[in-house]
Formats: C-alpha cells, sequence, structure tokens
C-alpha cells in the first residue's frame, strides 16, 4: 500500500505541473489583442491563470527542497502532504475549471444579441424601458434616430415578446451597461439619422394616403376616409405603408403581434385590408392595392402614400423656395394630434418611428412660423403654431415665438395664437 501511495506521490507531483503548464499555454493563446481580459474587474479567467502560475511556483519550491536540501525528511513530509486529501481536492479544483474556460470567453467576446435562452425578462423589460426613455429624449434634442435595420428589428422584438412576464419597477432600476447582450440594441436606438439620408422615395401620383398624424385614417384625394371591419387591417396597412423595405407578411406578423397567429386569421386580414381601400377608389381591383402573392412578400401598391412623405416633400419645396407655401400650410393644417394617437402601436415606439414624425412636424413648423413672423403672414404663423403645438405640446421654442408674436402684434398686427 505505501509503494501504490509513494507511486501516485510521484506521479502527481509530475503530473499537475505538467497540467498546469499546458493551461497556462492554452490561456495564452486564447488572449487577442484588444481583449479586455485584464481591467479593473477580476474575471474567472484571471483567477484560473494566477493559481496554475501558483501551482508551477510551489513545484519549484517542493523540487527544491528535496533535490537541493538531500533531507529525507523533507521528502518524507511531501509524501504526507500529498497523502492529505485536501491536496487532492486542491488539485482537481484545477482542473475543474478548464472545462468551462472556453465557455467563459466565448460569452465575453460575443457581439450578438442572443436573445433566447440568455436574455431574461427582468433584463428585456429594462431595455425597453430604456428604448422608450431616449425616445423622449431624442423628441427633446429633435435628433432624428436612424431606422433601426431588419436584424435590429428582430432583436428588438425578441426582447419585447422576452419583457412580457418581468416587473415593471425591477426592469427600471437595472443596470444595462453590464449586459452586453443588449449593447447592439442600446447602440442602435442611439445611432443619428445621417444629414445627408433625404426622402427619395416621394410618389408623384398617388391615390390614396395613410394619414398618420392623430389616429390613422386612410383618405382619397377627395376626403373619403376608407373604413375597415377589423382593426388590424388598418395597423397592417400603416405598417406596410411605413416599412415597404421590409414588406412580408412574417416581418409584419412579428411586429404587430405578441404571439403567433393562424394563416387564416392574417389572412382574413389582409382581404379586409383589400376590401376598404377598394370601397373608396371603386375604378381599382383588390388586387391593385395588395397583389396576390404565394410567398412570403406582401408588397403594398406605390400609389398608398403616407402623409409624412408629402409633410417632407412640402417642407423640402419651402426651403427651396420660401414664397411657395401653400403646399406646406395644406399639409400642416392636416396635423390633428400626435401620431399614432389613440392606438397601441408599440413598434412605432421602439423603432423610432413616432420619434420620427414628431420631429419632421416641429421642424417644419418652427421653420414655417419663423418665417411667417419675419413677413408678418398671420394665417401662416397661426397653422404652424398650432400643428408643432399638437404634435409636441409644450414645446418651449413654439411658445416663445407665440410670445414673441404678442409683443409684435401692436405693430405688426399679428393677434394671440395661444
Amino acid at each position: 500500500m505505501n509503494r501504490i501511495r509513494y507511486v501516485a506521490t510521484i506521479f502527481g507531483l509530475i503530473a499537475i505541473p505538467l497540467w498546469s503548464i499546458s493551461q497556462i499555454f492554452l490561456m495564452i493563446s486564447q488572449i487577442h489583442s484588444g481583449s479586455d481580459y485584464f481591467n479593473s474587474q477580476i474575471s474567472p479567467f484571471e483567477i484560473l491563470l494566477v493559481l496554475h502560475i501558483f501551482v508551477l511556483v510551489g513545484v519549484l519550491v517542493i523540487c527544491q527542497q528535496i533535490f537541493l536540501s538531500r533531507r529525507r525528511s523533507s521528502f518524507r513530509g511531501l509524501f504526507r502532504l500529498f497523502q492529505q486529501p485536501i491536496t487532492w481536492m486542491s488539485a482537481s479544483l484545477m482542473i475543474a475549471p478548464s472545462s468551462q474556460h472556453s465557455q467563459v470567453v466565448k460569452v465575453q467576446k460575443a457581439e450578438g444579441l442572443p436573445v433566447n435562452g440568455i436574455l431574461s425578462p427582468t433584463i428585456a423589460a429594462g431595455v425597453l424601458a430604456y428604448v422608450l426613455r431616449r425616445r423622449r429624449e431624442q423628441i427633446q434634442d429633435l435628433a432624428t434616430p436612424d431606422r433601426l435595420t431588419e436584424s435590429e428589428v428582430q432583436s428588438l422584438d425578441k426582447i419585447r415578446r422576452c419583457a412580457q412576464d418581468a416587473e415593471i419597477n425591477a426592469a427600471i432600476e437595472i443596470d444595462l451597461v453590464s449586459n452586453s447582450e443588449v449593447v447592439q440594441i442600446v447602440r442602435a436606438v442611439d445611432r443619428k439619422m445621417p444629414e445627408t439620408e433625404t426622402s427619395e422615395s416621394v410618389a408623384t401620383e398617388w391615390a390614396l394616403v395613410v394619414k398618420l398624424f392623430g389616429y390613422p385614417t386612410v383618405e382619397n384625394e377627395f376626403g373619403d376616409t376608407a373604413q375597415f371591419r377589423k382593426r388590424r387591417a388598418l395597423e397592417l396597412l400603416t405598417w406596410l405603408a411605413l416599412n415597404r423595405d421590409r414588406s412580408r407578411r412574417s416581418a409584419a406578423r412579428t411586429a404587430m403581434w405578441d404571439s403567433d397567429i393562424t394563416d387564416s386569421t392574417f389572412s382574413t386580414i389582409v382581404s379586409d385590408m383589400r376590401r376598404g381601400l377598394t370601397e373608396i377608389d371603386e375604378r381599382s381591383l383588390r388586387s391593385d392595392w395588395v397583389p396576390t402573392t404565394y410567398s412570403d412578400e406582401i408588397p403594398l401598391s406605390p400609389r398608398v402614400i403616407t402623409d409624412d412623405v408629402l409633410m417632407a416633400q412640402a417642407l423640402d419645396s419651402f426651403r427651396k423656395d420660401p414664397g411657395a407655401s401653400a403646399e406646406i400650410l395644406r399639409v400642416l393644417s392636416d396635423v390633428r394630434d400626435v401620431p399614432f394617437a389613440g392606438t397601441a402601436y408599440s413598434w412605432a415606439d421602439l423603432d423610432g418611428t413616432t420619434t420620427r414624425l414628431v420631429i419632421l412636424a416641429v421642424t417644419a413648423a418652427m421653420e414655417v412660423a419663423h418665417w411667417a413672423l419675419a413677413v408678418g403672414n398671420v394665417s401662416a404663423f397661426e397653422v404652424a403654431v398650432t400643428a408643432g403645438l399638437r404634435v409636441f405640446p409644450g414645446h418651449e421654442e413654439l411658445l416663445a415665438l407665440q410670445e414673441k408674436a404678442k409683443l409684435q402684434c401692436h405693430i405688426s398686427g399679428f393677434h394671440s395664437v395661444a
């Protein structure tokens, strides 16, 4: 029995340092330039590396005691040490973490958004709270957010679904900075619209317009309003008009519904949407508005546009020639309320659509109001200020323009538009 223990001790004295050496080389090979392993926060990777180094130092000290002192008492003490269970337990701790090491490194280096199975409902709700807060701040700063890519929209929708079971109070207090899973969405939400990007998809000929400032309505050129039997039909039409670059059945169903719906239910909604559009344009067929396809695509006719497109086009024309203000004033006079008022389109709030619409209307209102105040056009000033305060009640600059107009009323003939 003693001989077996002796052999086991010698084997352990050789095997354990060799194992530590191999693990140290493996860890060093996995450290890439730019990796943030050695920062102010101690990671399991760093602890494991230090432990392996301590093992090598300990073995060197033991070898010095054995081979340099050449005293049998030293070897017997070493022999008794290796017979203790605590020694072998310590050695096992050095081996056990190695099986998890590669997983730890992969999690630290992950750059995507692994929502499924990793993101908790509390963190997901925290992401949504952050997104909505940033959208409000962007409106305050008039900082137009960039459109989310299709992959970012899908990730955000997964987060929205994951957050359904979370407690709101806990979600508001969650620290998003320390969760690498949400970095992709946080960066996407903070991304600003490029200044050089302009709306070039303006239809010169249109038959129906989806009015977004207020409760969504669909009107023809004569002012007739489309009637839909199903509430989702109007929402689907609104989503398709705003997302022509991703007009697919799967994308629409993901954005509009929190749970899966049957194909027959979705087909019924599409059919009601076609019927409502056809009733206010008797010259067209149902397939003219949304052609029948046997794929995932669900294209919307280019003859259906949204009023923000008309507003952007009119604002661009006004900037080129302020004297041609009739069109921008007509569009501003159609502003009834905040975008999507009276609806629960969560996709519009999260992906920045509501924010972009508010900023567009406020920008147009301020530019027209400044021009009207300068030239003394009372009616244009009233239309612009009223439209701006409808989409952004309490806007400080518009209210300041009102006060300025009151001070000039005895000279220019302005009347209060409060």
